[in-house]
């Protein structure tokens, strides 16, 4: 399942991996490149330069457009920024970053960064904010092949943010991106144990969650539809899971655009999967689009250490 939850790391950021815990607001074909621009020459400016708000902004941005060079250097200017204006923001700032260096593959960067934030979280009593930890924890474990690990910090996640009770009102309460995350976290570690049936429990109630909040085609919507029907196509059901993953890439493709890692690596799987299921024409159309990405689309990493 290595490609699968691979390919999740590079999704929308903190639905995981990586997916909607840390995320610009927004939308990602068109907005997006434009977004980065505006910052950018916000940046510019000796005001917004000095803005740890401003820098964060950027990190989210350029994290979403799988920028991870550019990120990184937005993220450090955020935190030092941020040290001193917001010290409160420091650990969820942290925390994004973390999610940066997972989806770049940078596992050590990654694992320090979100065992800080969560120190920090668990220190200001902040639930939600340890909720989201978990889910990325679990993500960073499911990627260093700790499975039982993932499904424990999943376990948690689900239950702090989907169930924790807030009788006193004073916690703030997840985000419908926020809970996806997590049942996405979830599912993804069930179905590395071998318990696909249940991963396919957890991406219903996902996708509950994300008709409720997001359009049909949206990539909320898609992405949960591709995990779906690879959920489906492992527990034995090719029929269904052909449809969910043909839909899931297409709005995966329609909001991501060509280059992004997410739809490459989302294109990949399911071509494995069209040729394992001996539907041969449509893997040779899937092959087509594949190769027609340019190289230099596909390349993703951060470099140079900071940490």
């Amino acid at each position: 399942m290595q490609t699968l939850w691979k390919f999740m790391l590079t999704g929308y950021v903190g639905l995981a991996v990586v997916p909607f815990g840390c995320k610009a607001q927004d939308a990602l074909s068109a907005s997006v490149p434009d977004s980065i621009r505006k910052y950018e020459k916000l940046v510019e400016q000796p005001v917004a330069a000095n803005s740890g708000a401003v820098w964060w902004k950027l990190a989210l941005l350029d994290q979403d457009a799988a920028r991870f060079n550019e990120a990184e250097r937005a993220y450090t200017n955020a935190i030092r920024l941020l040290k001193a204006q917001k010290p409160d923001a420091v650990a969820d700032v942290t925390d994004c970053m973390g999610t940066m260096y997972l989806q770049a593959g940078q596992l050590s960067k990654a694992e320090k960064l979100e065992r800080d934030a969560l120190t920090v979280r668990e220190i200001n009593k902040d639930s939600l904010g340890v909720g989201i930890s978990w889910t990325h924890l679990s993500t960073l474990s499911l990627d260093q092949g700790h499975v039982s690990d993932a499904a424990m910090y999943a376990k948690w996640a689900v239950d702090q943010l989907l169930f924790a009770k807030n009788d006193d009102g004073k916690q703030k309460i997840a985000t419908p991106e926020q809970k996806m995350s997590a049942l996405i976290a979830l599912s993804l570690a069930r179905c590395e144990e071998g318990m696909c049936e249940d991963a396919l429990a957890a991406l219903q109630r996902a996708r509950d969650i994300a008709n409720s909040n997001y359009q049909t085609g949206s990539f909320p919507v898609s992405y949960i539809d591709f995990l779906t029907g690879y959920a489906h196509w492992k527990t034995g059901n090719a029929e269904l899971a052909a449809e969910l993953m043909r839909r899931g890439t297409a709005g995966m493709q329609a909001e991501l655009g060509w280059g992004h890692p997410t739809y490459l690596a989302a294109m990949k799987q399911y071509a494995l999967f069209l040729k394992q299921t001996a539907r041969r024409a449509e893997a040779s159309e899937v092959k087509k689009i594949i190769n027609q990405i340019p190289k230099s689309h596909q390349q993703t990493g951060v470099t140079g250490s900071l940490f």
